[in-house]
C-alpha cells in the first residue's frame, strides 16, 4: 500500500530577517513622534474634543512609567500653554509632511506615466490611485502581501520605485537601485515574467530582490516590446507559483502599460483639439476677412475678431457699391459653438448675394433675415449692423438688429449711434431692425462692436474714451490703439469690431 502525502502538507524553512517586524507593519513616524511628545511633556492630544479655530485640546498623559498610586497627583513636566503651542506647531508640521507625501506619491505616478510615453509629448496627468488600485488587485489575485512598481530612468541604468502597496510610503523616497546585478528584473525583461518560489533557495539570495520577502513575482512593463520598468509582487512565505499567477501578472503588466499611456489620450478626449476639417474652416474664415485699408479717399476702414475658439461666429465686411456708396457690415451669431459659425456663414453669403443691386440698409437686413428664415428649420439667430455712407458728404444710414452697438467719436468726445439692443435676425419673420441716420465730420471715427467687449468689462464709455484718445493723438489706426489699451481684457466671449475713420 502506498500512502500519498497531500500537497498542502509541507515543511518550509523559515527565513530570519531583522526587519520582518518593520515589513509586517510599517513604522509610523508620526505616531511615534506623538508618543515621544507625551513622554517628554506629560501631555497628550484629546482626539475626542472638537477643534474650534484649529485649537488643540490637551489632557495629562498617564504612561506606563507613571506611578499607579499617584496617577491622580501626576503633574506634567511642561505647562499646558507651552505644551499647546508645541503641539500646534507639531500638528501643522505633521499636516505639511502628509501633504508632501501625497504630492510625492502623485508625482511618482506622473513620472511613471511619462516613462511610458516614448517619443511622445506628455503632460504628466495620471492618477496615483488608479496605479495603486491595479497593484492592489494584482496583489490580491496572486495572494501576495505587497506590490511595487519600478520604472527605468532615461539611461536604463536605474530602477526607481514609483508606486507601492503594502509597503511603507517612505519607499518612494529611497534612491533608485541599479539595474545591473538585479537578476530578477533582468530576467523578467527577457522572459516577460519570473516567478520566485523561494528567494533564498540554497541559502544564497541571487535574485537581488528589492524587498526582503520570502517569495515573489517579477513581471516586465513594456511599451511596444521595450521594457520601461518592472512590477514586483511579494509574499511573506515561500510558495509555489503556477501558470495562473504568471498569467495574472502578465495581464496586470499590460493593464499598467495601458494605464500609464492613458493620460495623454485622456486629455485628447477630455479637451479635444479641433478636427482638421474645423481647422481648415477656421483658416478660411480668417483668410476671407478683409484687411484694413483706405476704402476711399479720406476714409480708412479696419476690423478685428478675437475668439477663444479656433473658429469665429462673427465677421465684418466693407466694399464700395456700384454707385460709389461705402458699405459697412458687421455680424455675429448668437450660438457660440461651431454651429453658430455656420449660421454666420449663411448670413454672410446672403449679404454677398443681395448687395449687388440697389437697396437700402433696411431692405438688405430684411433680405438676410429672410434667407436665415428660409434655409433652416432651427433658430439661426444672427445679430447684424449694416450701413451706407456717402464719401462726399459724410451722410449715412445704418440699420441694426441684435446685440451690435455703435458710436461715433472725435477728439472732443463721443456720441452713441446704436445703444438700444433689439432682437436678432430670424427671431421672427420680420426683422424689426432699427434705422438711424448719421453724419461724420473730418477727424471722427465710427466704431461698431459686438457684446463681447461689454461682457469682458469694456463698456461704451471705455471704448469711446479710447477712441477719443486716438483722435487726440491723430492716430490713423484707432482700432489698433483700442486693442493695445484692452490687451489685458479677459477673452471670456468672442469680440468683433469695425472702425471707419474720416481723415
Amino acid at each position: 500500500m502506498t500512502k500519498t502525502i497531500p500537497n498542502y502538507l509541507r515543511i518550509h524553512r523559515g527565513i530570519d530577517r531583522q526587519d520582518s517586524t518593520n515589513r509586517e507593519q510599517s513604522q509610523n513616524l508620526i505616531t511615534s513622534f506623538w508618543n515621544s511628545y507625551s513622554d517628554a511633556t506629560g501631555w497628550r492630544i484629546d482626539s475626542r474634543a472638537s477643534r474650534k479655530n484649529n485649537v488643540l485640546e490637551l489632557l495629562p498623559a498617564v504612561t506606563s512609567e507613571t506611578p499607579q498610586d499617584h496617577s491622580d497627583e501626576f503633574t506634567p513636566v511642561v505647562g499646558r500653554i507651552a505644551a499647546t503651542r508645541l503641539a500646534t506647531a507639531a500638528s501643522n508640521l505633521t499636516e505639511q509632511v502628509l501633504r508632501t507625501r501625497e504630492c510625492l506619491r502623485q508625482r511618482e505616478a506622473e513620472l511613471a506615466s511619462s516613462a511610458a510615453m516614448i517619443g511622445v509629448e506628455h503632460d504628466g496627468k495620471v492618477s496615483a490611485d488608479q496605479i495603486e488600485q491595479s497593484l492592489a488587485d494584482a496583489m490580491e489575485a496572486c495572494k501576495c502581501d505587497a506590490a511595487a512598481l519600478y520604472m527605468l530612468d532615461e539611461d536604463t541604468r536605474y530602477l526607481k520605485a514609483r508606486s507601492v502597496v503594502g509597503l511603507p510610503i517612505e519607499r518612494l523616497e529611497n534612491p533608485p537601485r541599479e539595474l545591473r546585478g538585479s537578476r530578477g528584473d533582468l530576467e523578467a525583461m527577457v522572459q516577460d515574467v519570473v516567478t520566485i518560489d523561494n528567494m533564498t533557495a540554497g541559502s544564497i539570495d541571487t535574485w537581488n530582490s528589492p524587498e526582503p520577502f520570502a517569495a515573489g513575482i517579477c513581471v516586465a512593463i513594456k511599451v511596444d516590446d521595450i521594457p520601461i520598468g518592472t512590477l514586483w509582487l511579494f509574499r511573506e512565505t515561500t510558495t509555489e507559483f503556477g501558470s495562473t499567477e504568471s498569467a495574472i501578472a502578465r495581464l496586470v503588466a499590460t493593464n499598467l502599460s495601458l494605464l500609464l499611456r492613458q493620460a495623454p489620450q485622456a486629455e485628447i478626449f477630455d479637451n479635444p483639439q479641433p478636427h482638421q476639417a474645423i481647422q481648415e474652416i477656421a483658416q478660411w474664415q480668417y483668410e476671407s476677412l478683409p484687411v484694413g485699408s483706405a476704402l476711399a479717399e479720406g476714409w480708412r476702414v479696419d476690423g478685428m475678431i478675437e475668439s477663444s475658439e479656433s473658429w469665429a461666429t462673427g465677421w465684418h465686411h466693407w466694399d464700395v457699391l456700384p454707385d460709389g456708396t461705402l458699405m459697412l457690415a458687421i455680424a455675429e451669431a448668437t450660438d457660440p459653438t461651431a454651429t453658430g459659425a455656420m449660421h454666420a456663414a449663411v448670413a454672410r453669403a446672403a449679404l454677398a448675394a443681395h448687395s449687388g443691386y440697389r437697396h437700402t440698409p433696411a431692405q438688405l437686413i430684411q433680405r438676410v433675415s429672410d434667407t436665415l428664415w428660409q434655409t433652416n428649420t432651427g433658430e439661426q439667430l444672427v445679430s447684424m449692423t449694416y450701413a451706407h455712407l456717402d464719401p462726399e458728404t459724410g451722410d449715412g444710414i445704418v440699420s441694426s438688429a441684435g446685440s451690435i452697438s455703435a458710436l461715433i467719436s472725435s477728439r472732443y468726445g463721443y456720441r452713441p449711434l446704436i445703444s438700444s439692443l433689439s432682437a436678432p435676425l430670424n427671431t421672427s419673420m420680420d426683422s424689426n431692425a432699427a434705422n438711424h441716420e448719421f453724419h461724420m465730420l473730418e477727424g471722427e471715427t465710427l466704431l461698431a462692436y459686438s457684446k463681447g467687449f461689454a461682457t469682458a468689462g469694456a463698456d461704451q464709455m471705455t471704448l469711446g474714451g479710447h477712441i477719443r484718445t486716438a483722435m487726440q493723438l491723430e492716430d490713423r489706426s484707432p482700432l489698433a490703439m483700442l486693442r493695445r489699451k484692452l490687451i489685458d481684457l479677459p477673452l471670456t466671449q468672442e469680440r468683433g469690431a469695425l472702425t471707419l475713420l474720416r481723415t
